[in-house]
């Protein structure tokens, strides 16, 4: 990623952090080193890892229960809704 859309990213984290869930681990580890551990980005990459509700839910400091309603889900990603990552 150029220095644009390193930034443009960080735009559009601080504008809807849901962005997460479909990043690439690029843009979620330039996130995790530019952001911090913020609840999305550690969520992100445990739920793209494939990591159980209840390892997400204790990372983030939740109940499983919290994030429950997500398994019911189709999984979503930009390419599917506006045919490229955006970057």
């Amino acid at each position: 990623m150029n220095d644009q859309e390193k930034q443009e990213l960080v735009e559009r984290y601080h504008n809807d952090s849901s962005i997460t869930y479909c990043l690439t681990y690029e843009q979620l580890n330039f996130l995790l080193q530019e952001i911090g551990e913020m609840e999305p980005i550690v969520d992100a990459i445990n739920y793209k890892n494939g990591a159980s509700l209840e390892t997400r839910a204790r990372d983030i400091g939740c109940s499983p229960s919290d994030l429950q309603w997500q398994s019911t889900l189709q999984p979503w990603t930009y390419e599917n809704d506006w045919g490229s990552t955006g970057f």
